[in-house]
């Protein structure tokens, strides 16, 4: 139930039917009790309430309704972390898999990418209401297959490939415990206890002995509301993967796994103020992926300027024009052929007060037709040529001229 109205509603109109409709109830039932029973105040019923609420109940149920909140607040926390465990987990098999045969790692990567889409764009929707999905259980065997038939041949592949076999079971845990975490609510007998205790709660607080309408109407307000309050709070915080309050997918995109999800960046309009022209002497040197794509190192050769990064090996050649902009040609292993390994790539650059330092809008595409994709941004950082990147500018046979 709890859930279901999750989902359904915004946090802000839950926020209004809970809190306002339990505020404005108890504010019309105020104000009926006060017709219908003038002479209350000089009753018993004052003293009656006034010792059970300060005496019993409200000692009771603060400190029942304040464990609730700090439990299920630890829930969300432990949510994150095991979201954070497991992308972790990926984000690693998806470096390490750089060291195996360019023709052995894309089919890992395929396997790796598909589970996370599948996580992603299926898994984390089907959690909102406490099921799981048969697409991301899918490509988690998948995963784990193409990880079987891999066969390490050098040391160094097989210490990478014994991590990445590791990362596997950390993964198969960590889904496991979140997928558990998506069932785990409330027990119904707690929720209903809270329930009755905010009524109750409510009631007992009635100010039958204030004779001022208006400060008579704003204590009965100000007690449902916050109590009303609080238990949307437990509401809220009980499921960690629906409603609007919740953990996100957002590890999932972050880091080495960005490359993952290249394909579905925008580029940024080529009229946007924050494009600009970029000249030789900036645009040599060397640069930080703000996504997947790593390290970049740029070096002019002859009339062209070469450029290099980890991802695939991959290689860029191409010149810069008088308008400002650098149109080069990536290529990448395994076989540095369009459609898939090799297109058109451009740099312009970018105004991002957001992020400090220098920086480079690019965007790229397959082959030389295709869509292009935005999100292959630079920062520029300096300092000393890496080697292996320095090793890939000097070899002239990983470039390839545009067709």
């Amino acid at each position: 139930m709890t859930s279901a109205l999750l989902n359904r509603f915004s946090t802000g109109t839950l926020f209004l039917i809970i809190v306002g409709g339990t505020t404005l109830v108890a504010v019309l039932a105020s104000l009926l009790i006060r017709r219908k029973f003038p002479n209350l105040s000089e009753s018993d019923f004052e003293n009656l309430t006034g010792i059970l609420r300060a005496d019993v109940f409200a000692l009771l149920f603060s400190i029942v309704l304040g464990l609730v909140i700090a439990d299920q607040s630890g829930n969300m926390a432990t949510a994150s972390a095991t979201i954070s465990r497991e992308t972790s987990a990926l984000a690693e098999m998806a470096a390490a898999s750089e060291a195996f045969e360019p023709s052995e790692r894309v089919g890992l990567s395929t396997a790796l990418d598909e589970y996370l889409h599948a996580v992603v764009d299926d898994e984390f929707t089907a959690m909102s209401t406490g099921r799981a999905s048969p697409r991301a259980a899918a490509a988690l065997e998948a995963l784990h297959a193409a990880y079987r038939q891999y066969e390490p041949q050098t040391e160094v592949q097989r210490a990478f490939y014994s991590r990445s076999v590791d990362n596997l079971g950390e993964i198969i845990l960590n889904r496991r415990d979140r997928l558990q975490q998506s069932q785990d609510g409330l027990s119904p007998l707690l929720r209903t206890l809270l329930l009755v205790g905010a009524f109750v709660f409510i009631l007992l607080a009635y100010p039958a002995s204030v004779r001022n309408l208006r400060a008579h109407l704003s204590i009965v307000a100000a007690t449902a509301a916050f109590v009303s309050f609080a238990y949307l709070l437990t509401m809220v915080l009980d499921y960690p993967y629906a409603g609007q309050v919740s953990v996100d997918s957002s590890p999932y995109k972050l880091g080495a796994l960005a490359q993952f999800w290249g394909e579905d960046d925008q580029p940024r309009p080529l009229d946007s103020p924050q494009l600009g022209e970029i000249d030789e002497e900036t645009l040599l040197g060397k640069w930080n992926s703000q996504n997947a794509y790593g390290e970049m190192l740029f070096r002019k050769v002859g009339g062209e300027i070469r450029g290099a990064y980890r991802l695939e090996s991959g290689t860029v050649t191409g010149t810069l024009g008088d308008d400002g902009v650098f149109r080069g040609w990536w290529c990448q292993e395994p076989d540095r052929k369009e459609p898939d390994n090799a297109g058109e790539v451009e740099w312009r650059l970018l105004d991002d007060p957001e992020t400090p330092g220098v920086q480079l809008d690019g965007r790229w595409r397959y082959g030389a037709t295709g869509r292009l994709i935005g999100g292959w941004d630079l920062t520029k950082i300096g300092g000393v040529e890496p080697g292996d990147l320095r090793a890939l500018v000097e070899d002239t046979s990983r470039f390839c001229a545009h067709p």
